[in-house]
């Protein structure tokens, strides 16, 4: 159900001044998403304060109780370390030009998120009243992995019909290094990454965790250790020492040539 199809089939029922609009723009979501669905929504007024905060939303995303709410689920309060808030320069710009964007979310536990947010447009006088902003999982498949699936291909354990997790016990660094391996850098590249990120490392130093990966995985080539890493669910890892607690805007787009 869309909010356009709302409003398209009660436009009779919808009230017309901004304020009035916004509230009952809340209390649709309040219906639409406090029913068992899992969509994780966030609603903000006009002047970019929290408002609505689907239940989902606070499950997954407020594990720790930190914001309050009124019997209609408006927020009372709110932590200054609350994530969203550090994106209030991203709220401005969407109040400002009138668009929707993307911004990949990550937070202070183990998450990584992708939010779209949107304006909320009050229809009979087209002023801005809101925002509404989805957070999905983000997924980030390894490139070889999703050309093997595409293909149907299957070789060794790369595409294991049992997904299992990660069974390993790993350094940050070995697990820095074997995500960038996994993503086809070379030493030099890997290198060159985690010395501007974190702290230096030479390209012969990125060869000794290499080759310790292949004992800890039980593997005998660099081959077999991405086929196995792979299998593991090494690729969906991120590592911690390459992320900061934020939003950030995604522009990159995938696109197909030849």
């Amino acid at each position: 159900m869309t909010y356009n199809h709302i409003y398209e089939n009660q436009s009779m029922l919808i009230p017309k001044s901004d304020q009035e609009f916004f509230e009952f723009y809340c209390k649709a979501a309040n219906v639409t998403f406090n029913n068992g669905e899992n969509e994780v929504i966030f609603i903000k007024n006009a002047i970019l304060e929290f408002s609505y905060l689907s239940p989902s939303y606070l499950k997954n995303l407020d594990p720790n109780g930190i914001i309050k709410l009124d019997q209609d689920n408006r927020i009372l309060t709110s932590s200054d370390d609350f994530h969203l808030q550090r994106a209030i320069k991203q709220d401005l710009e969407i109040k400002e030009t009138l668009t929707a964007q993307d911004f990949i979310y990550i937070d202070i536990y183990n998450r990584v998120g992708l939010i779209h947010k949107r304006p909320i447009i009050n229809p009979a006088t087209n002023n801005f009243v809101g925002i509404i902003g989805t957070v999905r999982p983000f997924y980030m498949p390894n490139i070889l992995s999703l050309i093997y699936k595409i293909h149907d291909v299957t070789i060794g354990m790369l595409n294991s019909s049992k997904a299992q997790p990660p069974k390993y016990q790993i350094t940050d660094r070995q697990q820095m290094v074997l995500f960038l391996y996994l993503n086809k850098f070379s030493n030099t590249e890997i290198a060159t990454i985690i010395s501007l990120v974190s702290e230096k490392i030479s390209k012969n130093r990125v060869n000794d965790h290499l080759q310790n990966l292949k004992y800890i995985f039980n593997v005998t080539t660099k081959e077999q250790l991405i086929e196995k890493a792979i299998s593991l669910n090494y690729h969906r890892l991120i590592p911690r020492g390459f992320l900061k607690p934020g939003s950030y805007p995604i522009t990159d787009e995938a696109m197909i040539v030849g």
